[in-house]
This record gives structure tokens, sequence and C-alpha cells, in this order.
């Protein structure tokens, strides 16, 4: 045993009866075998504590009067220090945010200008001459004859009216 108390009996002298009592311990418990099989006793086995119960309802605390002067300070000691604190990370932690703003913004305006291209595409898909030529045809819009063609004098604003040569009608196809 490698205990405290074990040391403490060896230095009291306690220890060779103890190993006097195993020993024989150990013979009565198995007579003929020559191998010992019982189990080691408890760590701190032969150590008793004895419990006293203690009654302080009836002590009465001192006051003193520094203590509530000592609570205040150190109150507002550590109010002022939090405040410190705060003041010096509250600009890294706004400008933190911003960035994140900032790039927020950034992507939104990446992902309108994808889609002002795409909407430029499509709006020149559809005002493309080929597209006009096929709505035209498909609602049986033709070019006018050239003698049906009124066109206004720049200087007096007056209509000039040709006379339409003379042609036979021809409907429009439907």
């Amino acid at each position: 045993m490698a205990t405290l108390a074990a040391l403490y009996d060896r230095l009291a002298g306690k220890g060779d009866a103890q190993a006097d009592v195993q020993a024989q311990w150990a013979v009565q418990a198995r007579p003929g075998r020559g191998r010992d099989t019982r189990l080691r006793p408890f760590i701190n086995d032969d150590v008793h504590f004895h419990v006293k119960r203690i009654d302080n309802s009836r002590v009465i605390r001192a006051v003193d009067p520094q203590t509530p002067r000592t609570c205040w300070r150190l109150i507002a000691g550590a109010g002022a220090s939090a405040l410190l604190l705060i003041g010096l990370l509250l600009p890294t932690g706004y400008g933190l945010l911003a960035g994140y703003k900032i790039e927020e913004l950034k992507k939104q305006g990446r992902e309108l200008k994808v889609r002002k291209a795409a909407l430029e595409l499509e709006e020149a898909k559809l005002l493309s001459p080929e597209r006009l030529a096929e709505l035209a045809a498909m609602q049986e819009l033709t070019d006018p004859d050239p003698g049906r063609v009124v066109h206004l004098s720049e200087k007096t604003g007056a209509v000039e009216q040709r006379q339409p040569a003379k042609t036979a009608f021809i409907p429009p196809r439907r």
C-alpha cells in the first residue's frame, strides 16, 4: 500500500503489526494453497472521519462601513471598463457590418447587370428587322404605292399631293 496512511503507519511503527495480521488472515482464509487470491484492502479503509455539527444561526455579522463604498466603486469601475471596451470595439464592428453590406450591394449590382443584359438581348431580338418584317407579314402590312405617299414641305408645312399614276387598283391580300 502506497497511501499516506500506510506511510504514516510505517513511520509510527504500526506497519509491521498490520502486515502480520494480513499474513495470518491469508493463511487462515485458504489453508493448503500456496497462492494468495484474497482481495487487497480498500484504500484509506482504516481512516475514519467524525462530522461535528456547527450551528451558526445565532451569529450576527458585524457591519463594515467600508463595504458599500467598495461595492459601488467596483460596480462603477466595471461599468466604466465595459463602456470603454464597447467604445473601442464599436467602430470595428460597424466597419465589419458595413463591409458585409457593401459586398451584398456589389452582388446585387452584378445580378442587375446580368438581368439588364438579358433584357437588352430580348429587346434586340424583338426589335430586329427580321422580326418586324415577320410581324408586318402576319398583320398584312405592306409598303404603300409610291404614288399614294403624301409629303409635307419643310418650309411651308403644306401638304403636297402627287397625283397617283394611273394604275390598276390592287386590293390588299388577306
